[in-house]
C-alpha cells in the first residue's frame, strides 16, 4: 500500500516502466551534477520536474509522469503546453518560473542521451565512477566526510523539540564547522584544521576539546548565533549513527532528548518525501502568505481544508507528520512558519552581489533590511533574523560578524574606516549625508560614530569631516611645528595650538576651516608625543592644572580682560568656571574694575596711607566691602579707586587688612578683615548675624546676609550652619 495515496503496489507490467522513469531520472541528475545547471542546484531542478509531473498528470497535460518521456520529439510538445498553462503561471507562479528553465534544461539533456547511454554501454567503469561522484564530488578527498551526507540525514532527525531539522538550519551548521576553526586562537592544531576528516566520535570529541580550551572559543561561536557548536553536536550524532555507537548520555550536544526518547521517535518517523514537501509549500503560498502558526489546531484544519481544495489528494493523515513537512517548507519565526520563494533568495542574492560588485566590503544587516523592507515583507520574511539565515544559506563562504557580513570580519570601527574611505574619492571634505548616500548599507548613526571616534578623521564643521589622508603638511613644517611644541612647552608646560606656525599650511588646505587645520596639525604632527586637551598641546603624561596655566599666563601680560581669561579656559577645558579665571586674575593681577585686570606695575600703592583711610571706614574686626560709599580719603594710586580696586588692594598689598568671602564673585560680595582677626569667613557672618536685630529663620538671615554685602545671593548653604551658632551666641550674652 503507498503510504501516501493509498493505491496500491504497481502490477508487474508496469515494473520496467517505473524502473525506466527512475533511471531517466537519476541519469538526468547526473547529468545536472557535471554542471549543466547554473542558476538553480540540481535538487530544485529535480523537484520542480517531479512537481510539474504530477500537476501535468492531473490536469490531463501529460498521459504519464514525465520522466517516462525519454525522447526529446516527445517532450517537447507536453512542454509547450505547460509553459502556456495559464493556470499554472497564476497559482503557482514560482513552480512556473523554475519549470521554464528546468524543463529546458531536460529537453537539452534528451537531446544529448543517445550519446551518453552509448557511452555508458561501452565504458561501465565510467558509469560507475559518474555514480560514484554524485556522491563524492571530485573536490571531496575519499576520506571525509561528505557534508551533503551528513545534511541529508540530520533532515530525517528530530531535534530537542521533537521537529525535523530544517535544512537551512543544518546548512548554517555545516558552514559553521567549515569556517570557524580558522579564527580559533589556538597553538595546538595546525592552521588549515578539517573537520570533516574526523571519522569517529573520539577523533571529533579530542577537537572538540581542544576548540573549547581556545581563548576567544565563546566569542567565536557567537558570531556563528551558536551555529559551530550546534554543528559540532549535529556532526557528533552523524558519526555515532555511523559508528553504530547510537547517542550516549554524556554526549556533549544540548539539542538531543534522551536516547530512549529518540529511538521511539526515529522509530515513528519516515523520511520527508520532497514531493509531499513541494505539495505543502503550494498551499502555504496560496493560502497562508502572512505566515502558518505551527503549533495551532485551527491552522491544521485550514490547512487540511484548503490542501484538499488546491491538490485534489489527501495528505499525511498523522497530525504531527504533516506537521513536520510543513516546518520543513520555510523559514519558522516567532511560531509561525513561511515560505520564501527562489526568486525572493535569487532577487537578495543579485541585490548583495551588485553592491559587492563595486568594491564594497561589508553590508549591515541592520540597513539592508530597513532598506529593502517593503519587498522583503512581501515576500515573507518577516524579520532581520531571517534575513540573516537565508543570507548564511546564499552566501556560505562570507564572513558574518553580529552586525554585518561580507569580505572581512575586522572589528566595527576598522570596518568603517576602510569602507568610508572607499568611498571617499578626491574630495577633501564630506558630509554625513554625502557619505550615507554612497554607503547605501550601513547605518547613519554608524557612519556618524566612525567619524567622531576615529581620530584619523579630521571635524570640519557641523556634520562635515576630512581625513588625515586628504591634508597637506610637508615635512619641514612637521619638524618645525614639533620644535616650537617642544621648546613651549618645556618653557611654560603648555602651547596654545594657536600659537604654532601654520600659515602656509593654511593657505594650502584653503578648503578647511582654521579648526580642521589645528586638528589636523595636532593629529599628524604632534599626537605621538603630546596631547590636545580643547586647544592647548601639552606633553603626554605631563600634570595638566588649569588653574596653573591661567596663573602663569597672568604672570607674563600687562592687561587683559574678564573676557580673555574664561575665552583661555574655555579653549584649554572647552567648559568655563568663572571663579577659574578671576582667581588666577586675582593671583597675580590687579583688579581695576568689574571687566579689567591690569599688571601691577600699573598701579601704585602707598600702603600707610591706604590702610589710614580704611581705618576710618572698619571701627571694629569686620566690615562689608560695600559699605565703602566713597573713596575721597583714599589717595591716588594711578588708577580710579572703586570697589574691585579696594578688593585687589586688600587682597594682596595691605599691611593691616585682609579681604575674604565665600567664593571670589564679581558683585563686590565679601568683607574687609583686620589682619588681627582670627575668625574665618563663617565665623563673621554667624557674628554679624548674632549682633543684628534679625529673625533666626533661612529666610530672613538669607536677606541680610545678602543686602548688607556678605553673600552674592540670598541663599547658601552656610544658612543652618550659621543660625544656630548665632542662636547659641545670642543666648550667651542674654
Amino acid at each position: 500500500m503507498n503510504y501516501w495515496t493509498g493505491a496500491s503496489p504497481p502490477q508487474e507490467a508496469n515494473l520496467s516502466k517505473i524502473s525506466e522513469s527512475i533511471n531517466m531520472r537519476d541519469d538526468f541528475q547526473r547529468w545536472l551534477f557535471e554542471g549543466n545547471t547554473v542558476k538553480y542546484t540540481p535538487e530544485v531542478v529535480l523537484s520542480c520536474i517531479d512537481k510539474i509531473s504530477k500537476y501535468a498528470v492531473r490536469k490531463k497535460i501529460a498521459v504519464d509522469d514525465l520522466w517516462k518521456y525519454t525522447s526529446h520529439d516527445v517532450f517537447e510538445p507536453v512542454y509547450n503546453k505547460l509553459v502556456k498553462s495559464i493556470l499554472l503561471r497564476i497559482f503557482d507562479r514560482n513552480t512556473y518560473g523554475v519549470f521554464i528553465i528546468a524543463g529546458n534544461l531536460y529537453l537539452s539533456f534528451l537531446k544529448e542521451k543517445p550519446l551518453i547511454h552509448k557511452d555508458e554501454t561501452n565504458n561501465n567503469a565510467v558509469k560507475e565512477k559518474e555514480e560514484e561522484s554524485i556522491v563524492v564530488p571530485d573536490s571531496l578527498p575519499k576520506d571525509q566526510i561528505d557534508p551533503e551526507a551528513v545534511i541529508a540525514w540530520l533532515v530525517t532527525q528530530p531535534n530537542a523539540n521533537g521537529a525535523l531539522y530544517l535544512e537551512n538550519v543544518v546548512r548554517q551548521y555545516m558552514w559553521a564547522l567549515r569556517s570557524t576553526p580558522a579564527k580559533l586562537e589556538t597553538s595546538l592544531l595546525p592552521d588549515s584544521v578539517n573537520i570533516f576528516t574526523c571519522r569517529t566520535p573520539e577523533a571529533l570529541n579530542a577537537y572538540w576539546d581542544i576548540f573549547k580550551a581556545a581563548p576567544n572559543y565563546k566569542q567565536v561561536n557567537r558570531r556563528t548565533s551558536g551555529g559551530f557548536s550546534a554543528g559540532m553536536s549535529c556532526l557528533l550524532r552523524y558519526l555515532q549513527y555511523l559508528t553504530g555507537e547510537g547517542l550516549v548520555a554524556n554526549s556533549p550536544t544540548k539539542e538531543q532528548p534522551r536516547p530512549v526518547e529518540i529511538e521511539s521517535t526515529m522509530q515513528k518517523r519516515h523520511k520527508l518525501d520532497p514531493v509531499v514537501v513541494e505539495q505543502c509549500k503550494d498551499v502555504l503560498s496560496a493560502y497562508f502568505s502572512n505566515g502558518y502558526r505551527l503549533n495551532s489546531p485551527i491552522e491544521m484544519v485550514r490547512f487540511r481544508s484548503f490542501a484538499k481544495e488546491f491538490l485534489d489528494e489527501e495528505l499525511p493523515t498523522s497530525d504531527e507528520m504533516l506537521k513536520s513537512y510543513i516546518s520543513a517548507c520555510g523559514m519558522t519565526f516567532d511560531g509561525k512558519v513561511y515560505v520564501v520563494s527562489m526568486q525572493t533568495k535569487e532577487r537578495i542574492k543579485k541585490s548583495v552581489e551588485d553592491y559587492f560588485a563595486k568594491g564594497a566590503q561589508v553590508i549591515f544587516f541592520a540597513e539592508f533590511y530597513a532598506r529593502n523592507e517593503n519587498w522583503l515583507l512581501e515576500a515573507n520574511i518577516v524579520s532581520e533574523e531571517m534575513l540573516n539565515t537565508i543570507l548564511h544559506s546564499l552566501f556560505p563562504n562570507l564572513s558574518y560578524t553580529l552586525t554585518y557580513f561580507g569580505y572581512t570580519d575586522a572589528s566595527v570601527p576598522v570596518a568603517l574606516e576602510k569602507e568610508i574611505l572607499r568611498v571617499w574619492g578626491e574630495d577633501v571634505t564630506l558630509a554625513y549625508a554625502q557619505l550615507a548616500e554612497r554607503l547605501k548599507y550601513i547605518p547613519l548613526d554608524r557612519i556618524k560614530y566612525a567619524l567622531a571616534q576615529n581620530g584619523n578623521f579630521i571635524w570640519c564643521s557641523l556634520e562635515t569631516y576630512s581625513h588625515v589622508s586628504r591634508i597637506d603638511i610637508r615635512d619641514e613644517e612637521r619638524e618645525a611645528i614639533c620644535k616650537k611644541a617642544q621648546l613651549e612647552c618645556d618653557a611654560k608646560g603648555y602651547v596654545p595650538i594657536a600659537n604654532l606656525p601654520c600659515g602656509e599650511i593654511k593657505e594650502r588646505n584653503y578648503e578647511l576651516t582654521d579648526t580642521a587645520v589645528q586638528n589636523a596639525i595636532y593629529r599628524i604632527c604632534l599626537s605621538d608625543m603630546f596631547e590636545k586637551k580643547g586647544k592647548i598641546i601639552t606633553r603626554i603624561g605631563s600634570v595638566f592644572d588649569v588653574m596653573s596655566i591661567m596663573k602663569k599666563y597672568c604672570k607674563t601680560i600687562d592687561r587683559c580682560s574678564l573676557s580673555d581669561l574664561l575665552n583661555l579656559e574655555r579653549e584649554m577645558t572647552g567648559e568655563v568656571h568663572r571663579w577659574t579665571a578671576m582667581e588666577a586674575g586675582n593671583t597675580f593681577l590687579v583688579r581695576i574694575d568689574k571687566n579689567t585686570y591690569v599688571a601691577d606695575r600699573y598701579v601704585h600703592f602707598n600702603a600707610e596711607v591706604i590702610d589710614e583711610a580704611i581705618g576710618l571706614f572698619v571701627k571694629s574686626d569686620y566690615l562689608p566691602l560695600k559699605s565703602f560709599t566713597t573713596f575721597g580719603a583714599f589717595p591716588d594710586c594711578g588708577q580710579t579707586w572703586n570697589l574691585f580696586l579696594l578688593e585687589s588692594y586688600c587682597r594682596r598689598f595691605s599691611r593691616k587688612f585682609r579681604f575674604d568671602t565665600l567664593s571670589v564673585n564679581s558683585r563686590n560680595a565679601g568683607a574687609v578683615i583686620r589682619r588681627t582677626c582670627i575668625l574665618n569667613y563663617t565665623d563673621i557672618m554667624t557674628d554679624a548675624v548674632a549682633n543684628a536685630d534679625v529673625a533666626l529663620n533661612q529666610i530672613e538671615v538669607g536677606k541680610f546676609l545678602f543686602e548688607s554685602g556678605y553673600t552674592g545671593r540670598s541663599t547658601n548653604a552656610k544658612i543652618g550652619e550659621i543660625i544656630n551658632h548665632a542662636r547659641g551666641l545670642r543666648e550667651r550674652t542674654v
